[in-house]
């Protein structure tokens, strides 16, 4: 593999930095390069992935760099100065060309390269076209890709052409150019999603209207008691709703979170500080099928967790559906996200994922006892909006499922600055099942006849 050469694309600031190295040097930087990243990735892991998109630990890594090479004078190269060396070695090891200042922007949480010049992000909410961060050109591009994978010890290569990884609160998926071997037809391609630092609180839900005072209030008094999907397009804000969720229990819940790829970290999170009787548990791949640890099986190891809560991070197939279904019949609340256009899908969707063509009317109606409430969100402009909460009250065969509505979202407009304008009204009461349900978790029954009437939105008195 041929390394990204700083001293190649580097800008007028950096000159000095690399004064002095020439072709005959070039090997031997490499070889301190290729030695320096290595001690790096055994010995300061964590540190090292965390420092593309922390500068705090970027300056941590460049003095493990700089007390790692200076002792080591069979890495020095005849001619250059230690100083410039340790610069250039830095430089080479730590900074992922045009794209770093999106990087180091807090605001900015997507970053999408779809080909060397055509760069994406997300900043605030807001998509915006950055063709001034783009690259040199493809090779440019490959190289800064394998420069964020080396620390994982990946690269992307014609055997593995699509390498999707998670460290500290960055995912990264990249896609290598069918001329290369790949499977994207015209570029290599990355997709870069930052995690915020923090799980969004539920008061912080209020206030950027993703949900209502009165949702708020209704989700401390229902959600413990109910088993819950979050439906929802990509980047629509269901990870972090869900995030959220434990936030509305009480603090010695006992939560276990299951993951594709570990994104809700709540252990990390300082809202979760005071959290402790937490699990997490991730999948595991391998080419033998009895080895692997999928959604499914981490479903069932969850079970003997003695879990009260169980959290899916995403269902995404039909064992994972099962499952899923599965603990929630033995008694266990789970709380799920998968891909939807509307409430009224998620609840299809998940009998499309749990059936096998053949009983999808059975389990179906199993459903239909099991789930209670499904959210679904929308990213409308900036601003994501739980724009649906409804109650599964049952199915009619196993495509049309029957629903009330608890809280729907009655969009007014859109401000100058791209947020959305709306209200969330409550049109119905929840049913004397969910209500039951309550009771059996001592919530008190004035709060349940509160949630028995209907809101301003709807008709009808208390529910008896």
């Amino acid at each position: 593999m041929r390394f990204f050469n700083p001293y190649e694309y580097v800008g007028r600031a950096e000159v000095d930095v690399i004064k002095g190295i020439n072709v005959s040097s070039t090997e031997r930087l490499h070889e301190a390069v290729n030695k320096t990243r290595a001690y790096l990735r055994d010995e300061h892991s964590r540190s090292f992935a965390k420092s593309i998109i922390d500068p705090g630990a970027r300056e941590e890594i460049k003095t493990v760099i700089a007390d790692y090479l200076t002792p080591r004078r069979i890495l020095h190269i005849p001619g250059i100065p230690l100083e410039s060396l340790i610069k250039t070695v830095q430089q080479e090891i730590l900074y992922f060309g045009p794209i770093q200042k999106a990087l180091d922007d807090p605001a900015v949480t997507n970053i999408e390269i779809n080909t060397p010049r055509d760069v994406y992000i997300e900043r605030n909410g807001e998509e915006e076209y950055r063709p001034d961060l783009g690259f040199k050109d493809e090779e440019h591009l490959f190289n800064v890709i394998n420069k964020m994978l080396i620390p994982l010890g990946k690269t992307l290569t014609a055997s593995e052409p699509h390498v999707d990884s998670l460290f500290e609160n960055c995912r990264i998926c990249a896609v290598l150019k069918a001329e290369r071997g790949g499977i994207a037809t015209e570029s290599t391609c990355l997709s870069i999603r930052k995690f915020s630092d923090d799980t969004i609180s539920p008061d912080e839900l209020v206030r950027l209207g993703t949900i209502s005072q009165e949702m708020e209030e209704f989700f401390r008094d229902v959600l413990p008691s109910a088993n819950v999907i979050i439906g929802g397009a990509t980047n629509s804000g269901k990870t972090t709703t869900l995030s959220a969720l434990p936030l509305f229990f009480p603090k010695n819940t006992r939560v276990i979170t299951i993951e594709d790829s570990p994104e809700m970290m709540l252990r990390r999170k300082k809202a979760y500080r005071n959290y402790r009787n937490l699990v997490a548990l991730q999948t595991k791949h391998h080419e033998n099928q009895e080895k692997r640890y999928d959604i499914a099986r981490l479903t069932k190891v969850s079970l003997r967790l003695r879990p009260m809560k169980i959290i899916v991070g995403e269902v995404r197939d039909g064992a994972a559906a099962r499952q899923t279904h599965e603990a929630m019949n033995t008694g266990h609340n789970c709380y799920s996200s998968l891909h939807a256009s509307s409430a009224r899908n998620a609840a299809t969707r998940i009998v499309q994922l749990a059936g096998d063509g053949y009983n999808d009317e059975a389990i179906a109606a199993q459903l239909a006892d099991t789930v209670d409430l499904i959210l679904f969100q929308q990213k409308i402009k900036k601003s994501r909006v739980i724009t649906e909460v409804v109650e599964l009250k049952g199915f009619e065969g196993a495509k049309h499922p029957i629903c009330t509505t608890i809280f729907e979202f009655v969009q007014h407009g859109i401000t100058e600055d791209g947020h959305v304008i709306g209200e969330h009204r409550r049109v119905n009461p929840i049913s004397q099942e969910l209500a039951a349900r309550m009771r059996v978790n001592l919530v008190p029954e004035e709060n349940i006849r509160r949630w028995l009437r209907a809101g301003n939105g709807g008709e009808g008195a208390l529910q008896e």
